[in-house]
């Protein structure tokens, strides 16, 4: 599930209503253990990013609706400690850092302008050239080891915070919105 969080100015005065984008995750995980609890982990991985971002602005009164879909290749690495073992089940903790590389983004955007007895509707739509290329992030999460018909498999949820600021595109002529990708994780896989 992703979302993007954005920068409040205070001196524009508008209201932002954000909903998530449903997406996929997949790749591949590399494990190397340190010790018997510790263990640091490389991923590649496919993630989708992006978001639903409702505006409304008071001055000049504006309402759009834009949606941002993003896909990025992303290399996370984590550190993992395994802090309790319940019977064959290990539980640990993860965090960690990622660099996402932008493969592919599109947007559209929809809105209404009112201007007193006039509403002027207006619709745009394209790529995200431009954006910058990659991500910077900050991971953390539980997850947990079990076997599944003699299987090594495991269950993850994490939260991965972007740092820097994206510039997304807004209506022909607007300013790009200042937005942070930030993404819930869960996942379930099978160590080979």
């Amino acid at each position: 599930m992703a979302t993007q969080y954005g920068i409040n100015d205070p001196s524009i005065p508008y209201d932002v209503d954000s909903d998530a984008r449903n997406g996929f995750t997949a790749g591949i995980i590399l494990n190397f253990p340190i010790t018997d609890v510790f263990s640091v982990q490389q991923e590649f991985i496919y993630t989708a990013k992006g978001s639903k971002q409702m505006v409304s602005m008071t001055q000049p009164p504006i309402t759009t609706n834009s949606e941002y879909n993003l896909n990025y290749f992303e290399l996370p690495i984590l550190f993992r400690y395994n802090f309790a073992n319940i019977g064959n089940v290990k539980i640990y903790g993860s965090s960690g850092f990622a660099l996402s590389l932008l493969l592919n983004g599109k947007y559209s955007v929809d809105g209404v302008i009112d201007m007193g007895q006039v509403q002027v509707p207006f619709s745009e739509s394209g790529d995200t050239d431009g954006l910058d290329t990659f991500d910077y992030s900050f991971i953390y999460g539980l997850g947990m080891e079990f076997n599944l018909f003699n299987q090594k498999c495991f269950f993850d949820y994490r939260q991965t915070i972007g740092w820097n600021t994206l510039l997304m595109p807004s209506s022909e002529g607007g300013e790009p919105v200042p937005l942070r990708n930030q993404t819930y994780t869960i996942a379930l896989g099978i160590f080979l």
